[in-house]
């Protein structure tokens, strides 16, 4: 029996791309695939690019309070055993869904899977790699390892872990993940590329970058009660990224790992001091 995968797009303003992510969707070859897109309201011709599309996908286009908000509508409505949202400026790879859909069948066990992933410009062309490796929840409560796009997760999982948090707008797949690890969630990883994510001037994780960070800092405390030192890198990197009289920041790799480290120990050790001056556990 076919498995059905329902796969949720959130979108707002981005008709520049999202004919190229609906496209990577529907040319997966599965014969399963439930495809909804919950559209922000949008005004720059997204609802006409939809509309284009008929019958082979649902969607809805109406202010939808942020894009937790829009997931948590789409996946109410989503039938599959297997989940996933791809951004409307992101990519599924080809035969990414049947791959997820082989390795589901083949491990009733698992609960999340998740793969490799490219960086794009708005060209599509390939910039990078996201940092994926082999799951371990001492190496997700460090950094991000799941790749959103890349990550399909069982309904059963999602029934028991609940919606999407609708007070983030940056940070909510990461909490997702360690809530799933920490209800008990099986994760497993498929050494192969998926998805593509992609970086590009408009979009809200390179244009606001400080308050993604905070938002992380954020849930690494609600969830874990510690930030990785990971994240105090990219902070330094940022900051010293926003100085652009030092030149090429590759000059200075050694010092804003150097700032990061030394920021996480005097971050950690403040907290230890303050929960020991209240009588709580570090």
């Amino acid at each position: 029996m076919t498995v059905l995968v329902s796969i949720v797009t959130p979108s707002l303003n981005q008709a520049a791309f999202l004919s190229r992510a609906i496209e990577s969707v529907l040319s997966q070859g599965h014969p399963a695939i439930e495809y909804i897109v919950r559209d922000g309201g949008s005004t720059d011709g997204s609802q006409e690019i939809l509309a284009r599309y008929g019958d082979r996908l649902r969607w809805v286009s109406e202010p939808d309070g942020g894009q937790s908000a829009a997931l948590n509508r789409g996946f109410a409505e989503a039938r599959g055993e297997i989940l996933a949202y791809l951004n409307s400026d992101d990519l599924l790879r080809p035969g990414a869904v049947a791959a997820v859909a082989e390795h589901f069948r083949r491990h009733p066990e698992c609960d999340l899977l998740y793969g490799d992933a490219d960086y794009l410009d708005e060209d599509d062309r390939i910039i990078g790699a996201y940092a994926t490796e082999p799951y371990s929840f001492a190496r997700l409560a460090e950094e991000n390892i799941v790749c959103q796009p890349a990550a399909f997760w069982r309904s059963r999982l999602g029934r028991r872990v609940g919606p999407f948090d609708e007070a983030l707008r940056y940070a909510m797949d990461y909490d997702y993940w360690l809530r799933i690890a920490q209800a008990g969630g099986r994760i497993e990883y498929l050494p192969r590329t998926l998805a593509a994510s992609r970086l590009h001037p408009r979009a809200k994780t390179v244009a606001e970058r400080p308050r993604v960070l905070r938002e992380i800092f954020a849930v690494s405390e609600a969830r874990l009660g510690r930030v990785g030192r990971t994240y105090f890198v990219g902070l330094w990197h940022d900051r010293l990224k926003a100085r652009r009289w030092l030149g090429p920041l590759r000059r200075w790799r050694r010092l804003y790992q150097a700032m990061g480290y030394l920021h996480h120990q005097w971050y950690h050790r403040r907290r230890s001091r303050r929960n020991l001056e209240a009588g709580t556990a570090p």
